[in-house]
């Protein structure tokens, strides 16, 4: 990071996507960044930065482009908060309950745990699945092995 004699220059603002698309065609036309020298750095195909910057857009920025095209125009995304914007969410919200959120949940991390029933469910699903479309007599042949693997554990081996 900087420190604060060394603060970065602000480029443009933004608070929308075309916003950003103005930002950034600003940003491509002070470095004087050709749509061919533009894909070159970024090394996104042929011709894709003027599908993301042109005026009629043809492509649109995405979490994959997002990163080659930052880099190639020699900027990055600073998340600032707009303090007007927070007052005027606060006096139209009521917090949320702490009791019914979730404990020890950070923001963007989610958990599943499946169960041992609805590993079972699924596992059953999938055999029966797998054996519509098998012979018949390779149904029973399976059907045959897996009786003696469950009842005789020790002569399946």
């Amino acid at each position: 990071m900087s420190t604060e004699g060394d603060a970065p220059r602000v480029i443009g603002e933004f608070s929308n996507y075309d916003e950003l698309i103005t930002a950034l065609r600003i940003r491509a036309a002070e470095l004087n960044l050709s749509g061919q020298e533009c894909d070159r750095v970024s090394g996104l195909p042929d011709r894709y930065c003027q599908k993301l910057l042109g005026p009629h857009q043809i492509r649109r920025l995405g979490a994959i482009s997002l990163g080659p095209l930052f880099g190639a125009l020699a900027v990055r995304a600073l998340l600032v908060e707009d303090k007007a914007a927070v007052e005027r969410l606060r006096s139209q919200t009521t917090p949320r309950q702490a009791q019914y959120a979730r404990p020890g949940m950070r923001a963007g991390s989610v958990q599943i745990s499946l169960t041992d029933r609805f590993m079972q469910k699924i596992r059953k699903k999938g055999g029966q699945n797998s054996r519509k479309y098998l012979p018949k007599r390779l149904v029973k042949q399976l059907a045959r092995r897996a009786a003696n693997a469950r009842w005789h554990p020790l002569q399946s081996a």
